[in-house]
Formats: C-alpha cells, sequence, structure tokens
C-alpha cells in the first residue's frame, strides 16, 4: 500500500470510493438569500451559475417558487420567485439541473408551469412532518408535470424516532426521487447523522436516493456531510463559502477538497469566494456564539438572529441561561 498522495504519515485507501458517487447541490442563491431577502442581481446569480458549471456541479437550486401576494415584491429580490423571465437573465437550461423549493403553504400546483414549459429541472418541497399530506399533493402533481422530485423534511432534529419512521413510511410509497436528512437546527453530531443516515436508507430503499442539508450552528455541517458521504448518502447540499441562513451551511469548497473527485473543478468555486467574503462581513453569516447556543439546545436560530443584528451579539450568558431554562421546561415537561 502507498502513502496518502496528500497526507504522507497515512497510507492510501483509508477512504472508499463512495465519495466519488456523490452528487453535489449547491444551494447558494436559495438558502444564502435568506441571507439578504434573495437580493441577488442577475448579472451576480450569472456568475455563480457559471461558475458551478465550470466546477462540474450537478444541481443548483437558484431560489424558491412561491405564489404570488405572500410578498412584497419591493422587499424581496427575484430569486424568492423565479419567474420565468427572471430566470432567463441568469441561467441556462442544459449545462446543470436547476432546481427551485417550495415552501408548503406558499405555493400551489396552480403556481407550478409544466416542465417543459420552464428552465427548471427539479421540485424539492421543504415540509415540516404534520404538513405532509399536502407535501404529498404537490409532489404528485410535480411527478405528473414530469419534475425530477426532492423532498426535505425540515427540523428531524425535534421529532421522535416514532415520527420518523411514520413519514419515512409514507414517503418511501410515494414516488419521489430523493430524500434529504435535514439539520435545521444545526444540532447534530456526527452519530446522530450515523443512525439517520442507516434508518433513511433502511426504510427508502435501493430506488429513492438520500440526501443531507445541514447548518452550521456548531461548526458540524461539513463533519456532518463526510460522516454522511462515509456511510453513503446520494446527494450532499453545499453553498459558496457557507452562505446560508443563521450560521450557513456546509461551505462548497471544502466539500469538493474532501471529495477529491476528478469530475469536480473546485477554482471556478475559488475565484468565487472573495465576492461572498465581502458580504458575509455584512450579513454575518457562519459560525458565531449565539447560532451555536440555539443549536446546542436545539432550536430555531431566530434568537440568534435577532441577536446578530445587534451591537450586543456577544454578550450571550444570559442568552444561553434561558435557553437552558426553557430546555430544562421542556425535559420536565413544563410549559
Amino acid at each position: 500500500m502507498g502513502l496518502d498522495y496528500r497526507v504522507k504519515c497515512c497510507p492510501d485507501g483509508l477512504v472508499t470510493d463512495r465519495r466519488r458517487r456523490i452528487k453535489v447541490l449547491d444551494c447558494t442563491i436559495r438558502d444564502g438569500g435568506i441571507c439578504n431577502q434573495w437580493a441577488f442581481d442577475h448579472a451576480f446569480v450569472q456568475r455563480v451559475f457559471k461558475s458551478l458549471v465550470a466546477a462540474g456541479i450537478d444541481y443548483m437550486e437558484v431560489g424558491y417558487k412561491t405564489k404570488h401576494g405572500l410578498f412584497d415584491r419591493d422587499a424581496v429580490g427575484p430569486w424568492r420567485f423565479c419567474d420565468e423571465e427572471d430566470l432567463a437573465k441568469a441561467v441556462e437550461p442544459g449545462q446543470i439541473k436547476l432546481s427551485t423549493m417550495f415552501d408548503i403553504g406558499r405555493v400551489t400546483p396552480e403556481d407550478v408551469p409544466h416542465s417543459r414549459d420552464t428552465v427548471i429541472d427539479v421540485i424539492r418541497i421543504a415540509t415540516y412532518a404534520h404538513q405532509l399530506d399536502e407535501a404529498l399533493r404537490l409532489l404528485d402533481d410535480a411527478l405528473e408535470k414530469g419534475y425530477e422530485t426532492f423532498i426535505n423534511v425540515m427540523a428531524v432534529s425535534t421529532l421522535t424516532p416514532d415520527a420518523v419512521d411514520e413519514f419515512l413510511l409514507r414517503l418511501a410509497g410515494s414516488g419521489v426521487h430523493n430524500v434529504a436528512i435535514v439539520d435545521s437546527f444545526g444540532a447534530m453530531y456526527p452519530h446522530h447523522i450515523r443512525y439517520l443516515v442507516h434508518k433513511y436508507m433502511n426504510y427508502l430503499g435501493e430506488n429513492i436516493k438520500v440526501g443531507v442539508h445541514f447548518h452550521n450552528n456548531q461548526q458540524q455541517a461539513f463533519a456532518n456531510s463526510i460522516v454522511a458521504i462515509d456511510e453513503g448518502v446520494d446527494f450532499v447540499d453545499a453553498t459558496i463559502h457557507g452562505m446560508g441562513r443563521g450560521a450557513g451551511n456546509c461551505p462548497l469548497e471544502l466539500l469538493l477538497f474532501y471529495l477529491d473527485n476528478p469530475r469536480y473543478d473546485v477554482a471556478p468555486v475559488l475565484e468565487m469566494v472573495e465576492s461572498f467574503a465581502g458580504m458575509r462581513d455584512g450579513l454575518r453569516w457562519g459560525y458565531h456564539l449565539p447560532y451555536a447556543i440555539t443549536g446546542y439546545y436545539n432550536v430555531h436560530p431566530r434568537a440568534g438572529i435577532e441577536r446578530m443584528a445587534t451591537d450586543e451579539r456577544y454578550q450571550v450568558r444570559e442568552m444561553f441561561e434561558a435557553l437552558a431554562g426553557r430546555h430544562a421546561d421542556r425535559i420536565r415537561g413544563v410549559g
């Protein structure tokens, strides 16, 4: 056995070639757009698109599809809606699979064109477990209209094992192509991911791919992605420079380093990082203690987001103790 070509103190072959079959979904514009109300201009989204194509990335999630009237169009950017005229200014069909996300309650089947009438290839449905009936209705419509379909069941870290079993059983017979393990609150560690990967794979069977979407509240998004890959998932979500809601996501550039796959080229992504680093200073995504605290206590990051918008963002002891008290009350069944 030879030496690892990069880390000389170890033999080659410690990592299996499971990495080589992974497909990468970049959701920078969609998840990253939560940081700036999807206010990327068309030229910037086109730059991201071209860099992802050049890098060999498999999927680009451009934004959300949202029914009109829910948001003030003067307050949010075009990638909250992904209208065809906006898509035409930023992306091109056939070079990379293009995805939009549906939030349950914010889109209806009537808002969705047939796949032949759009550049979008993939519909990804974001749902909570209790909304699964509506999610499955949207799924059936998307399948009939010819889309590749993904489902993200959010906040899985808040569900009991029986509740996870219940939604997986329903998805197993749904016709969906891909189901993602979603750590919405950045609460999970690698041992949780190992357990969930095998549970999802066992329930969903060979015909449904398993993906992962991780948030970085506790600096675990990359580590959890590595574990998921090594345990056999098929898809991994990432964003350029980790841009995403709150603490952000697994950084695309780190993921590509780890995959070490010749069909990906990290260089075009690295060319984009400077632009994102400049935005990060103002938008404050990434690891910060308020997000770490919400992640540790497995709650929505809104409290961290609110704290990060103030000048007291690092005065976190009071926040920590308040959440500790709520956590203790939950354990005791109080409130």
